[in-house]
């Protein structure tokens, strides 16, 4: 028996924001990870300015079209209550970071103006800085002006090349195995590439090493195999629609995030909300339904089975203030590979069958025969979310991932049974997350995470006589 254990991993992150400059602190070691960001001024548009929330921000101008300060401006959260309030400046301004994703209404009253200022149905997605910007009207009698804004097509202030894949993209897209991390390749620039234990993603030609993974804001890479947790080994790590949104970013991903030459894979993941909310799914493919292989691959009809069933469900445990989310998947398949052998030289392959059976008899009769596989995985993520008060809300999250291929190391027509083993990945992970107000300008967001992947591999092969 052999394996690759990742050590166990602890990951803080704090930031705290006032105001526009960026100063970062990090100090880093092999197992532990502190960051400090400190900002000053409000914070420039980026693709991922953040890596779980979003920032509404803009001015208040009162009906001649000068800015309105001491204005209150009264954010509501529409999927989970959740309501925040800013003041204006003396310029009118005001910004509020570290909001969760969804749907928001903004309301502005002000005593030196009549009537309020109201706006509806805002999305906000993770990493967004939204700029909004609020004037009051006058009351007219005569007639009512209705005038409409464009977002621009390009943001001048925004230097990275990202996509972005909302919740509705990766719910309807079709995915075949259901693998998040397979809708990376709508993203131009992204591509499989070989890498040390299999397949892995390779983003602007740089190599998987060079990429960096971040799943509700804390690390899910291992380093050792320069790939995301698990690898590309497993069907899955995590139920597919458990994820709320996922932005690749292929080029230019802010310094903050670190260790993303090749690129910067954000996904963030489903909280509880004020409804009750919940999905289950059933994927099945049959070697029965299936054509046979054509005659240069040695014909007949191929035989595999995979059978994938899991479900979601959230909602809240008391409303406005904690919610609860859970999400299951699991998948059992098994697959017979090289049925027959695509080889340059059958006859050479025949003369090493035949030796290997003179040489140790009973022991390699089945070395070059079909070989049986199986694929099968477990991943359960489950996750809790407070709104403690208006200036703070904590979110904790753990998630297990299982997965086992018997004889699954190798497919490659010219090896033989005794090259493969029993390869295994088992991961747990705790994540836990507070978001604070410390004032009208100043905010805080703490993240930490403890995390430990094992990837053992056993041989269960035939054993030379006196090998040890």
């Amino acid at each position: 028996m052999w394996w690759v254990s990742t050590p166990r991993n602890l990951f803080i992150h704090s930031s705290v924001s006032v105001s526009t400059p960026r100063i970062s602190v990090l100090a880093c070691a092999p197992t532990f990870v502190l960051a400090v960001v400190l900002l000053i001024g409000a914070a420039p548009a980026h693709a991922q300015s953040a890596a779980t929330t979003g920032i509404i921000r803009g001015t208040v101008y009162n009906a001649s079209g000068e800015p309105v300060p001491d204005a209150s401006v009264i954010i509501h959260h529409l999927e989970t209550g959740l309501r925040t309030v800013a003041e204006t400046t003396s310029s009118g301004t005001f910004a509020r970071a570290l909001l969760p994703r969804g749907t928001y209404t903004i309301r502005v009253v002000s005593e030196v103006n009549l009537g309020e200022i109201r706006r509806e149905n805002l999305v906000l997605h993770v990493g967004e800085t939204l700029d909004v910007d609020l004037a009051f009207q006058a009351i007219e009698i005569e007639e009512i002006t209705v005038t409409a804004e464009q977002t621009p097509l390009l943001d001048p202030e925004d230097a990275t090349r990202s996509q972005r894949l909302s919740e509705e993209i990766v719910d309807a897209l079709p995915n075949n195995g259901r693998n998040l991390i397979d809708l990376t390749l709508l993203t131009p620039g992204v591509a499989i590439s070989q890498g040390p234990d299999g397949e892995v993603l390779n983003i602007g030609g740089q190599r998987g090493i060079f990429n960096n993974f971040m799943v509700d804001g804390a690390d899910f890479n291992n380093p050792f195999f320069g790939e995301q947790r698990g690898g590309q080994r497993p069907a899955f790590t995590f139920n597919q629609d458990a994820v709320e949104e996922m932005v690749v970013v292929s080029q230019g991903a802010p310094a903050e995030f670190g260790r993303s030459s090749g690129g910067f894979i954000n996904v963030v993941t489903r909280s509880g909300t004020n409804e009750f909310r919940g999905s289950a799914h059933y994927f099945g493919q049959w070697d029965a339904i299936s054509s046979e292989y054509r005659p240069h691959r040695g014909g007949g009809k191929p035989e595999f089975g995979r059978n994938q069933f899991g479900f979601t469900f959230g909602g809240p445990i008391v409303r406005d203030r904690a919610f609860f989310f859970v999400a299951y998947d699991q998948q059992i398949a098994s697959e017979t590979k090289q049925t027959s052998r695509a080889v340059r030289s059958p006859a050479e392959l025949g003369k090493l069958d035949i030796f290997l059976r003179t040489r140790w008899p009973q022991l390699f009769d089945a070395e070059f025969g079909p070989i049986s596989r199986s694929d099968d995985a477990r991943a359960v993520t489950a996750k809790l979310d407070f709104h403690l008060n208006t200036l703070n809300q904590i979110s904790v999250k753990y998630n297990y991932a299982w997965s086992e291929q018997v004889n699954g190391t190798f497919d490659v027509d010219s090896w033989g049974l005794s090259a493969n083993g029993v390869e295994q990945d088992h991961s747990h992970a705790v994540n836990v997350g507070l978001r604070s107000l410390l004032g009208n300008t100043a905010f805080n967001e703490f993240r930490a995470q403890w995390a430990i992947e094992r990837r053992p591999r056993h041989y269960q092969g035939p054993i030379l006589p006196g090998a040890v």
